[in-house]
Formats: structure tokens, C-alpha cells, sequence
């Protein structure tokens, strides 16, 4: 393998501990010679590991995204002139059987030193704040749905049959109706009418049908406890969510504004694009770069010269999961370019393929829109097939 660095270090990551290995030797020679240290990681060692690494006349860094352990060693490092480079531990798994702390070290600083280690996009400070306030507004919406399926499994287990009756029993009127029975209420015609708010289809007759059931004391305490927590999820939810909004307007309005004048991107699926991205692509070489980080691009699998078919790459699961949301939305929406691409596709496909077809076709415009600063054109998304077709 040919060296590409003379002198590296490579760090390997833990919560209590962090182990360096130096390798210096000129371009021309396998062998270097090795330096090992360990640290701590509180602040004080991590800035004597920063003093020791420069003392040894290093250029290049190299560390693995070990959860968020990695995050300190950065913001110590990154004012430093060494040249940090954030590697994803997929790509540089060691060979099993001889592992130790050491040697991982040294592993990294091998691959880093013949520039085999592909750096990791990592944000601006302002993108990083923003990313931690969208990751935490997902985690609440998934607690929530969790809260959701609580409730859904004591009322099911109980025969109550509100969720066939309500669309959603956390509207006004299933609240209310819950309530009566964390309170052990008597359900009657006169108890329940009082209840219902805004239009019910289900007559009062049914929905007394509906919640005869058995729900024991344990099942009515478990209720409160879900609903309980289930509202201040919600509460929480609307909280980040103004936070998230004011935190964007307040410095990336002009590439929020163009984002959401796309199909099928909301509000809150701009900021989290503007989260996982940043306000512009310049780390992304191309199009198709950035959609395989976002995992929307197609896996490529061949054996014996056979193409077999592969799932899309795992990419970046918060944005992907985003743009799937905003592919169905824009699929199904009016915008033709979007629409005709999720009908031709779902036609002779399944639905989902067509989302995912909708979310690439997103991620490509929102590269050329964050890279040009262009307002969306509808005619453009349209290609120049369905141009010529127009014409």
C-alpha cells in the first residue's frame, strides 16, 4: 500500500480512556516507528494528549465516531493545525482475533497513514446545536407512539372498541372518554353524551357499546400513567418544535425558505434537511454523493457476474426517514413532476419503491437548491422527456 502521510496518529475511543498511537517513518517505508500513550478523558488529559501529539510533530489525526465519546476529542482538537479525520467504525473494522485496545489504535493509524480512511461529514457548531434539538424532538415523537400503543394494548386486552368507532381517540371527544374510565365513572347514554365534542359519526348508542369492557384497577392505573405521560410528551413536542423554528429563522432563513417551497417538504422536515445537511453541500462532491449519505440511493450487489437486487444503502437514518416522509407527501401531491414519477412507478412497482424513487428525486433538488441558491422550478423537476412531452 502506498503511505500517503509521514507522520499520524490514531486514536482509539472510550468513555474513561482514550489510547493514541504515533507512527512517523518517511513515504517510502512500511515500517515506522510507534509511539503508544493512553489518556483520560476528562478535559485536562485530553488537552495533554492534544500537547503530546504535537509535540511529536504529527499532521494528521485519526479517530473513530465511538457514539459520543468522540465529540470531546474534536472540540479539544479542533482548534489545533492538525488535520482531524472522523472515520465511520463500519469502515474500519479490525481483523477478529487479536484485538486489544492497542492494536486498534494502530490499526486506525495504519489506514490513516496510506489514506485508506474516509473522513465523516461533520457540521458546524451551529448545525451540531440544531442537530441536537431535531434528534431530540424524533426521540419525544417515538416515545409518543409508544405512549400510543400502551393505551391501545390495556383497551384492547380490556374489549373496549374505541379505536373502532373514534378515528382517534386522542381527540377531545376519546380524551374525555378515557378519562371516565381512569376516574371509574359509570358509562351510560347520559354520562357519555356530555363527552362527545365536534362531529362523531358513532352514535351515542354505539359508543356505550363500544367501552363495555373489563378494565381491572391495575388497568385503569396503568391508563392514567400512559395518558399522563403521553400529554407531557406532546407538551414537549410543541416546546422543541418552536425552539427548532426560532433557532432556524434566526439563522438559516433564506435556505429554510427555499426548502419548503418544495413538494411534500413541511416545516419541520425542512429544519431536520437543514440539520442533517447544513445550509449548504459544500461537503458533498455531487448529487449522487449526497444522496447515498442519505441512504435514498440503491445498493449495488454482484457475484459471478450476476446483478442481484439489493435494498438502498443505510445512509443517514434521521434524514432518510425524513425524506421518505416528504417522497410519499410530494408523490401524492399535485406538483406533476412528483406525482407522474410516483404513478408510473407504483403502477408497474409497489408503493414504497415509489416513495423511495420521490425521495431521491427530492435529495437531487434540494442538492442543486442549497448548492445554487435557485428557488424551486417546477418545470425543470419535470426533466426533459416530460418536457418535450409538455412542449
Amino acid at each position: 500500500m502506498e503511505v500517503m502521510v509521514e507522520t499520524c496518529c490514531g486514536i482509539d475511543v472510550h468513555q474513561k480512556s482514550i489510547v493514541c498511537c504515533i507512527l512517523d517513518g518517511p513515504l517510502d517505508t512500511n515500517k515506522p516507528k510507534k509511539q503508544h500513550r493512553t489518556f483520560g478523558t476528562t478535559t485536562k488529559k485530553l488537552r495533554e494528549a492534544l500537547i503530546w501529539i504535537q509535540s511529536q510533530n504529527v499532521t494528521h489525526v485519526f479517530f473513530e465516531s465511538t457514539g459520543q465519546y468522540w465529540i470531546p476529542i474534536f472540540n479539544i482538537f479542533y482548534d489545533s493545525n492538525l488535520t482531524l479525520i472522523l472515520a465511520n467504525p463500519q469502515h474500519i473494522k479490525n481483523l477478529p482475533g487479536r484485538k486489544t485496545d492497542m492494536n486498534d489504535s494502530e490499526w486506525i493509524a495504519q489506514l490513516g497513514r496510506c489514506g485508506l480512511i474516509q473522513p465523516s461529514y461533520i457540521p458546524c457548531e451551529e448545525v451540531q446545536q440544531l442537530r441536537l434539538l431535531t434528534r431530540r424532538r424524533k426521540s419525544y415523537t417515538e416515545r409518543i407512539t409508544q405512549c400510543k400503543n400502551e393505551i391501545h394494548n390495556i383497551l384492547q386486552r380490556a374489549n373496549i372498541k374505541l379505536t373502532s368507532y373514534l378515528s382517534d381517540i386522542y381527540g377531545l371527544t376519546g380524551m374525555a372518554l378515557l378519562e371516565m374510565f381512569i376516574n371509574g365513572e359509570v358509562i351510560t347514554e347520559e354520562t357519555v353524551l356530555p363527552k362527545i365534542q365536534g362531529r362523531v359519526k358513532a352514535t351515542v348508542d354505539q359508543l356505550v357499546e363500544a367501552m363495555d369492557g373489563k378494565l381491572s384497577i391495575e388497568d385503569r392505573f396503568l391508563l392514567g400513567q400512559s395518558l399522563e405521560h403521553y400529554r407531557h410528551l406532546v407538551n414537549q413536542v410543541e416546546e422543541i418544535t418552536a425552539v427548532i423554528k426560532q433557532y432556524v429563522l434566526e439563522r438559516f432563513e433564506r435556505e429554510y425558505s427555499l426548502l419548503i417551497e418544495l413538494p411534500g417538504v413541511s416545516a419541520i422536515v425542512a429544519c431536520v434537511i437543514l440539520s442533517e445537511i447544513g445550509p449548504n453541500v459544500e461537503a458533498f462532491q455531487s448529487q449522487g454523493n449526497l444522496a447515498s449519505w442519505a441512504g435514498v440511493c440503491p445498493g449495488s450487489y454482484e457475484s459471478a457476474g450476476i446483478k442481484k437486487s439489493s435494498h438502498t444503502t443505510q445512509g443517514n437514518k434521521y434524514l432518510k426517514s425524513s425524506l421518505f416522509q416528504a417522497g410519499g407527501t410530494a408523490g401524492r401531491s399535485k406538483d406533476e413532476a412528483f406525482h407522474n414519477l410516483y404513478a408510473r412507478i407504483s403502477g408497474r412497482s409497489s408503493k414504497m419503491k415509489a416513495i423511495i424513487a420521490c425521495a431521491h428525486k427530492l435529495i437531487r433538488i434540494i442538492y442543486k437548491i442549497l448548492s445554487t441558491g435557485e428557488h424551486y422550478d417546477a418545470k425543470k423537476a419535470l426533466g426533459l422527456r416530460q418536457q418535450a412531452r409538455a412542449n
